[in-house]
């Protein structure tokens, strides 16, 4: 892959991942430091390097995806029975 592409790559990567942090946050109640450590623990960044279809995915589903991965069961039921 071109440096050029790889940059890119990176940089939409940084952006998908912010926005999966303020899905943890604003819907599903983490603190920025659980959010952070739970996208750090999902290996999201890896995922995408290795297969960008991930992108077609919102940050919504990956915050659901995490937080199932990482059995955050309590998570999952607040925001489930809280909307």
């Amino acid at each position: 892959m071109p440096i050029a592409n790889s940059a890119k790559l990176q940089k939409e990567i940084d952006v998908m991942i912010q926005h999966i942090i303020r899905e943890l946050i604003v819907e599903f109640g983490k603190s920025e430091t659980e959010a952070i450590h739970l996208v750090e623990q999902s290996d999201v960044k890896k995922s995408l390097m290795q297969d960008p279809s991930g992108f077609h995915d919102s940050p919504y589903h990956w915050a659901l995806s995490i937080l199932t991965d990482c059995d955050e069961a309590e998570a999952l039921e607040r925001h489930l029975y809280h909307h």
